[in-house]
C-alpha cells in the first residue's frame, strides 16, 4: 500500500502541490474540472505513489468526479490521504473533510496558501485544530515552499484519527437497522450512510467489483419506509453545523470582509457587458498584434523555402520526389504554422489572464440561468469562450461539465463558435468586402456581429438538442469562486504558450502532413485534361450555387478539413489553376481574384456564414471522437453542416 491520495475542494491549489511532491508539471487551473483524468506520479525522494484525485466539494456521488474520490477511498488500496485545503474558505473545505473521516483516519491535512493567510490577516490556530480532528496539520505555501519537508516526513509516521460525531438520535437508529440487514463485509458505517441517502453507485459498484446485491429484499422494504431525501438533507446540515464548530474554535480573527468586486459581478446586466467588452478587447488586440508576428513567419518560411528548392535543384532531385514534399507538405504545414501560431499565443495569452485572475468563472456563474433557458448548462460559457481560441481544446474543457448530456450539447454545438483557425479568414472577407477602410476597430465591431450570431445560432441549436436527442434538464451548476488575485506571468506564459497553443499546433501539423500530399494529388493529377480539384469542383458547383458559393469554394472548405487556416489559400489556387497552394497573402491581390470569379458582397457573406457553420476541423473531429466515441463525433459532422447549408439556403433565397 504505496499509494497517497490527494484530495480537495477545486482551487485549493491541488495540482500545485502534486507538481510540488512530485516535480512535474500537471496544468493547473482556476475552477473545478481540470482534474478530470487522474494523475500518479512517485513523491520525490520516497516510495510513495501520489494520486491526484478530482477537485470535489463532496462524496455524494452527483458528478464523475464524486463518484471516482468516493470509490478510489471505499475500495482501493492506499497507506494515506492528503487532504488540501484553502486557509481562506476553510470552513467550505472542512465539509468534505469530515465526510472523508468517516471513510479513512489516515488523514493529513495540509492548509495551503499559508502566505495568502498573512496578506489577509487571517490567523488560525493550526494545533487546536488538530487537537480537535486527531490528524497532522500542516501549513503549506507552494509560492514560498513552505512545509513540504514535513509533509513528506509525515507520510512514514505513524497516525490514527479518533475523531468522530454522531447525527440524530434518529438517523443514529436508521444507520443501526440497516448495517444489520446489510451483507457482511459491507455493513460499515458509511456503506449505510450512503444506502441511507439512496446512493446508487456505490450499489453498482459493489455489485460490480465483488458481484454481489447489497440492496436485498429486507434493505428495500426498509429504504421504502423512509424518506432518503430528509436523511441526506439531514446529514449535510448536521456536517455544516460542526464545520462552523470547529471554524470558531480555530480561526483567531477573520479580515476578509466583502469584496467589492462581487458586487459588481452579482449584476447580470454587468456580466453580460463585461462578457462582451472582455472578448472584444481580446479580439481587437489579437487582430491589432498577430499580423506582425505572422508577416514574420511567413518571410522566413519562405526564404527557407527558396534554400530548399536550391538544394534539391543542385543534388537533382527528381521532380516528382520534391513538389509533393516541398510544394505539398512543407507549403501547407508552414502556411498553417505562420498564420495560426501567433493569434492563438495572443488569444490563449489574453484568456488565460481572465481565466486565472478569476474573473471568467464568476462570468459562467452569472450566466447559468441565460444557458438554462436554452437548455444547457452554465459552464457551457467557459467551453464557448475557450473555443474561440480552439475548438478541439474546447471539446477537451467540457470534461468541466458533471452530465453527460450537458457536456455532449456543449461538444456538439461548439463548432459554431469561430476559432482561431477561421478568425484569419473571417476578417480578410470583412476587410475586402464589408469596410471600405482598413479600420481595424470597425473589423472588431463587424467580427464581433458576426461572432454574435454564431453564439445566437449555438444557443437555437443548444435549445433544439436539449428538447429532441438530448431531452432533460441541465445539471446543478457547482463552481467556486476563487479569490481574484495577481497573475504570475511566468504561469501565464507558461500555460498558453505550452500547454494550450504548442499543444493545439502539434496536432493540427499532424493533421495537416497527409493534407499536403492529398492536395498536391488533387491539383496535379488530370483526368480528361481536367484536374481532380477542377472535376469535383465542377461536380459541385450547381449545389454551391444554390447556397450562393461555387464549386471551388465549398470544395476548398472539404479540402481544408485538416486546417481551417488554409481555406483561402486553397480557393485562391483553384481560381488560378495553380498547381500548388497559393501564397499570395496581399488582401488588394486576393481581392483582384475573387471579384474576376464572380464574388460579390453575397458571396463573401455566404462563405462568412459557412465558415461559422459547417464540419469541425480534423484535429476537432479527433478529439470528439476520442472524448466521447464515433457516433457523437458524426452528429458533430453532420449537425453544423446542415444548419449551415439550411441558413445559406434560406439567405441567399431571399436577397
Amino acid at each position: 500500500m504505496n499509494n497517497i491520495l490527494l484530495i480537495g475542494n477545486p482551487n485549493v491549489g491541488k495540482s500545485s502541490i502534486f507538481n510540488k511532491l512530485t516535480l512535474s508539471h500537471e496544468q493547473t487551473g482556476n475552477w473545478t474540472g481540470k482534474t478530470v483524468e487522474l494523475a500518479s506520479k512517485k513523491i520525490v525522494g520516497t516510495n510513495y505513489t501520489l494520486i491526484d484525485l478530482p477537485g470535489i466539494y463532496s462524496l455524494s456521488s452527483l458528478s464523475e468526479e464524486e463518484a471516482i474520490t468516493k470509490n478510489t477511498l471505499l475500495f482501493e488500496n492506499y497507506k494515506k490521504v492528503i487532504y488540501v485545503s484553502d486557509g481562506t474558505n476553510l470552513e467550505k473545505n472542512l465539509n468534505l473533510l469530515l465526510q472523508i473521516l468517516q471513510i479513512t483516519k489516515e488523514v493529513i491535512l495540509c492548509i495551503n496558501m499559508v502566505d495568502i493567510l498573512e496578506i489577509k490577516n487571517i490567523k488560525i490556530d493550526t494545533e487546536k485544530l488538530s487537537e480537535i480532528l486527531g490528524i497532522k496539520v500542516i501549513r503549506c505555501s507552494t509560492f514560498k515552499n513552505i512545509g513540504f519537508k514535513e509533509l513528506i516526513e509525515s507520510l512514514d509516521a505513524e497516525s490514527y484519527s479518533l475523531f468522530s460525531y454522531t447525527y440524530s438520535k434518529e438517523i443514529e437508529e436508521h444507520i443501526y437497522n440497516i448495517s444489520k440487514l446489510l451483507p457482511d463485509y459491507f455493513n460499515d458505517r458509511y456503506i449505510s450512510l450512503s444506502v441511507l441517502s439512496k446512493d446508487k453507485n456505490i450499489v453498482e459498484v459493489i455489485k460490480e467489483k465483488y458481484g454481489i446485491d447489497i440492496i436485498n429484499k429486507g434493505v428495500n422494504d426498509y429504504l421504502m419506509s423512509i424518506n432518503g431525501e430528509d436523511i441526506s438533507d439531514e446529514i449535510s446540515l448536521t456536517i455544516n453545523k460542526l464545520s462552523k464548530e470547529i471554524i470558531n474554535k480555530v480561526y483567531l480573527n477573520n479580515s476578509k470582509g466583502n469584496n467589492i468586486l462581487d458586487k459588481i459581478f452579482s449584476n447580470k446586466l454587468v456580466t453580460i457587458i463585461l462578457m462582451f467588452l472582455i472578448m472584444f478587447s481580446i479580439f481587437f488586440i489579437t487582430i491589432v498584434l498577430s499580423n506582425y508576428p505572422s508577416e514574420l513567419l511567413s518571410f522566413v518560411f519562405y526564404k527557407i523555402e527558396n534554400i530548399l528548392y536550391n538544394i534539391v535543384i543542385y543534388f537533382k532531385i527528381p521532380q516528382f520526389i520534391y513538389e509533393p514534399l516541398l510544394f505539398g507538405i512543407y507549403r501547407i504545414v508552414t502556411f498553417i504554422v505562420s498564420v495560426m501560431f501567433p493569434p492563438l499565443v495572443i488569444f490563449f495569452l489574453l484568456y488565460t489572464y481572465a481565466e486565472e485572475s478569476g474573473i471568467l468563472p464568476r462570468i459562467a456563474f452569472n450566466l447559468d440561468k441565460v444557458f438554462s433557458v436554452c437548455g444547457c448548462h452554465g459552464k457551457q460559457c467557459l467551453t464557448m469562450c475557450t473555443g474561440f481560441g480552439c475548438n478541439a481544446c474546447a471539446v477537451v474543457g467540457s470534461r468541466i461539465i458533471d452530465s453527460k448530456r450537458d457536456k455532449l450539447i456543449a461538444i456538439l454545438t461548439n463548432s459554431f463558435i469561430p476559432c482561431n483557425g477561421r478568425f484569419p479568414m473571417i476578417i480578410a472577407f470583412i476587410t475586402m468586402f464589408l469596410v471600405n477602410s482598413n479600420n481595424r476597430l470597425l473589423i472588431s465591431l463587424y467580427l464581433c456581429l458576426f461572432i454574435g450570431l454564431s453564439i445566437i445560432i449555438s444557443f437555437l441549436v443548444s435549445f433544439i438538442l436539449s428538447k429532441t436527442i438530448l431531452r432533460g434538464y441541465p445539471g446543478f451548476f457547482v463552481l467556486e469562486l476563487p479569490d481574484y488575485k495577481k497573475v504570475k506571468i511566468t504561469k501565464i506564459l507558461k500555460e498558453s504558450i505550452v500547454y494550450k497553443s504548442l499543444s493545439i499546433l502539434k496536432k493540427a501539423i499532424k493533421v495537416s502532413i497527409p493534407c499536403g500530399i492529398i492536395i498536391w494529388i488533387f491539383t496535379n493529377i488530370k483526368i480528361c485534361n481536367m484536374t481532380l480539384f477542377e472535376s469535383f469542383s465542377y461536380f459541385l458547383n450547381p449545389f454551391a450555387k444554390m447556397i450562393g458559393l461555387d464549386g471551388v469554394i465549398l470544395f476548398s472548405f472539404l479540402l481544408a478539413l485538416p486546417a481551417n487556416e488554409i481555406v483561402i489559400p486553397i480557393i485562391m489556387m483553384g481560381y488560378l489553376g495553380l498547381s500548388n497552394v497559393s501564397t499570395i497573402s496581399n488582401y488588394l491581390e486576393i481581392k483582384n481574384v475573387l471579384i474576376n470569379n464572380g464574388w460579390t458582397i453575397n458571396t463573401a457573406i455566404s462563405t462568412i456564414l459557412f465558415s461559422i457553420m459547417h464540419f469541425p476541423c480534423g484535429t476537432t473531429l479527433s478529439t470528439i471522437r476520442s472524448e466521447v466515441g464515433t457516433k457523437w463525433m458524426i452528429y458533430s459532422f453532420i449537425i453544423p453542416l446542415i444548419c449551415g447549408i439550411t441558413i445559406l439556403f434560406i439567405f441567399n433565397l431571399i436577397i
